[in-house]
């Protein structure tokens, strides 16, 4: 599997941790709602085990992990690659600190054209 790909996997994992992360924490959020009296009456401690089920806490780390690994390849791949100048580099590696998933959108689809990976 190359560089490319690699990145393409963890960037698409990411994507689908990000969709299941937020509907699971929707869903908790829509039951602690719907059922705030019961959650009021019974046991307040309920509702912080509601919002942090293993659900969404697998679900963020899962988040958390594969975004920092594809950032983490993005800055390794731009930083190696001798076809870009060094001042594009330091602003893709500013793009991938500040604004990994927009910065991740325009690396996939210009790294094929700008053989940013081999």
């Amino acid at each position: 599997m190359n560089k490319y790909n690699t990145f393409l996997c963890f960037f698409i994992i990411t994507v689908v941790a990000f969709i299941f992360f937020m509907t699971s924490y929707m869903s908790v959020i829509f039951a602690i709602i719907f059922h705030a009296q019961e959650y009021a009456e019974n046991d307040p401690l309920k509702i912080v085990r509601t919002i942090f089920s293993p659900t969404v806490i697998i679900s963020g780390i899962l988040l958390f992990v594969s975004s920092l690994l594809y950032r983490i390849l993005g800055i390794v791949h731009v930083a190696r690659s001798k076809t870009v100048a060094d001042g594009e580099k330091a602003l893709w590696i500013i793009g991938f600190i500040i604004m990994g998933f927009i910065t991740a959108i325009i690396f996939l689809v210009m790294a094929k054209g700008k053989k940013f990976v081999e």
